[in-house]
């Protein structure tokens, strides 16, 4: 190496390949999986790609060999026209121990225009929306050199076996339907990236381990609270399940019996005037877990909760179906 030179990595982890090839870690691992690339393992047994074998690969699939700086950034594109379903990705991500930016394309001159200048390492990809169409998009993302490895998800409300049959034959590596299942798209991301699912510094340690853990359910839709209730009836260990119909209320029941998990529901009239979500989350240690939900967040409404404490604000039909898992439970 010449003197003065700023110094070069001699070997790469799959996150390093798979940020100057722009595509997701589990596609690195499968390239070495197959043979595409030579790696060896550490004494640790994580892989390594030498920098010669990445340069002959980037060279080999028209790759450009542009080593990034900084923070690992992943990038997710959503193919969709609903902000309900921008809205519920950008949540997930958030909860994930990564950093992502995440892009909407909301028809086919977004979503080409995207894929060239975001060039994003794994796309959520809506099968029917108007003017796209999806089965032919992910056709074309595999059989170019450039976005061939890029992983797609496709997401449908007219999910049929013969869909799912022909968007995974076209190369997409799944596919969900509406309305997207929180738990499924966290999966799904987690996956793509590799990545290490940790558990909150604060889950499972507010309350002795032999002591049942308490979810206080804050909300004037009975259907919603009926259908909470009997999900959390499924839970092991079991959760005891308090309720409230106002946020003055739900205070009155928290300082009584302390929650570790709380979920919300925006629409209850005194939630900003009693500052439920601030008290109950504590802003630090010994504050309940607490997701909000609405049954159409905006903007507005979600930075609102997340500003006073919650972890995520979702649609109220992203949550039930899913109460168990969100709250690990």
């Amino acid at each position: 190496m010449a003197r003065g030179r700023p110094p070069v990595k001699d070997t790469y982890s799959t996150h390093d390949v798979a940020k100057i090839c722009c595509v997701t870690p589990t596609t690195v691992i499968r390239w070495i999986e197959d043979g595409l690339i030579p790696a060896f393992k550490t004494v640790g047994g994580h892989r390594r790609v030498r920098r010669e074998d990445l340069e002959r690969v980037c060279r080999e699939r028209n790759i450009p060999f542009n080593v990034p700086t900084g923070t690992e950034v992943g990038r997710i594109l959503v193919v969709d026209d609903e902000p309900v379903v921008l809205d519920l990705v950008r949540d997930v991500v958030k909860e994930l121990n990564h950093q992502f930016e995440v892009e909407v394309a909301k028809d086919a001159f977004d979503a080409g225009r995207l894929v060239v200048s975001f060039r994003p390492q794994l796309i959520f990809l809506d099968l029917m929306m108007p003017g796209v169409d999806g089965f032919e998009v992910c056709t074309r993302l595999k059989k170019d050199s450039a976005t061939k490895d890029t992983e797609v998800i496709a997401i449908t409300g007219y999910y049929t076996e013969a869909n799912t049959e022909r968007i995974l034959a076209a190369g997409a590596a799944g596919c969900l339907r509406k309305p997207l299942d929180v738990i499924e798209v966290r999966r799904k991301v987690i996956d793509a990236f590799n990545l290490k699912e940790e558990v909150g510094e604060d889950r499972g340690s507010a309350n002795p381990a032999d002591e049942v853990a308490k979810v206080l359910v804050i909300t004037q839709n009975a259907d919603f609270r009926s259908k909470v209730r009997d999900e959390l009836a499924q839970a092991q260990p079991a959760v005891e399940v308090m309720t409230a119909q106002t946020g003055a209320d739900a205070l009155l029941v928290a300082q009584s019996a302390p929650p570790r998990y709380v979920i919300l529901s925006m629409s209850v009239p005194d939630v900003a005037s009693s500052k439920v979500i601030e008290t109950l989350a504590g802003k630090g240690k010994g504050g309940a877990q607490l997701i909000a939900v609405h049954d159409a967040p905006t903007d507005e409404i979600r930075a609102s909760a997340r500003k006073a404490g919650a972890r995520m604000c979702l649609p109220t039909v992203a949550v039930t179906g899913s109460v168990r898992e969100l709250l690990g439970v």
